[in-house]
């Protein structure tokens, strides 16, 4: 399973137990009923695209190699080089579910024998495409939050709450902000990761429109999207992603998008006798 605790970083998923199926004990300075309902009031916040009817998307990937040459390298960069060449033609696909996202190219990469180097800068750019998109998934599924098995505590603070979880195999605290948005944390697993974000409103909730995560083998990585509605659901429409630690940014645009979904139905509690 290739669930990301928050992000998948440069293409490195951070997997973590949040989905297995116990049941989850919340602690308070008050009762157990109040940190649920904080925690039910907080959730009903965001967009949570996986877990209103969303399967699975894919869309044809827009990606300007010239122009990505340019940012990158300045105007000075050769877009019709032997590298450039054989880069600018390449098309991707990218098919996106709860479990993170994967690129295909079509209909298949170019022979790179003669020239390794540009097999590299593709796998890097393909890499940094895929990561942009699986950075978003845990924040559609609504992974960000605790879910079983989780305990979880919330402090008021002067500025908003502190949220702080412990699972199996992972303890964190996600700072929250008076109207209870997501603004930082820390997450710690097999790595230890530090997270900023950035909500706008949409129609069905807020959607990160903005983060930034930093690890000590990964450095700093920060993510941006805007957004498009298909078949109801808040997609991402054009995504960014930039590495301090490669010195490189990559953007691009999702068009062509597909969905799979189907209903979903909520089922009441029995009533108690």
């Amino acid at each position: 399973m290739r669930r990301s605790v928050m992000i998948a970083i440069l293409g490195i998923s951070c997997v973590s137990s949040y989905s297995q199926s116990v049941k989850v004990t919340p602690k308070t300075a008050k009762s157990p009923s109040d940190a649920e309902a904080l925690l039910a009031k907080t959730k009903a916040l965001y967009d949570t695209p996986f877990q209103m009817g969303l399967i699975s998307f894919s869309c044809a990937i827009d990606f300007d190699f010239a122009e990505h040459l340019k940012s990158n390298f300045g105007d000075a960069a050769r877009t019709d080089s032997p590298i450039a060449q054989l880069l600018e033609p390449i098309r991707y696909r990218v098919f996106v579910d709860h479990s993170g996202a994967t690129l295909s190219v079509q209909p298949k990469l170019p022979d790179f024998s003669q020239l390794p180097v540009a097999a590299q800068l593709e796998e890097s750019n393909r890499s940094l495409m895929q990561t942009g998109l699986s950075n978003w998934v845990p924040y559609a599924y609504g992974e960000v939050l605790p879910i079983a098995p989780t305990n979880y505590q919330f402090e008021k603070t002067a500025t908003g709450y502190n949220l702080s979880m412990d699972g199996r195999g992972i303890t964190g605290k996600l700072i929250l902000d008076h109207d209870l948005h997501l603004l930082s944390g820390t997450i710690d697993t097999s790595q230890h990761i530090e997270i900023t974000t950035n909500f706008a409103d949409a129609p069905n909730g807020l959607v990160l429109a903005a983060s930034s995560t930093n690890t000590d083998h990964a450095g700093v990585a920060r993510f941006t999207y805007t957004y498009q509605v298909v078949d109801g659901f808040q997609l991402p429409q054009h995504v960014e992603v930039a590495s301090e630690q490669n010195k490189m940014r990559l953007n691009y645009t999702l068009t062509d998008c597909k969905t799979q979904h189907g209903t979903v139905v909520h089922v009441a509690p029995p009533a108690k006798p």
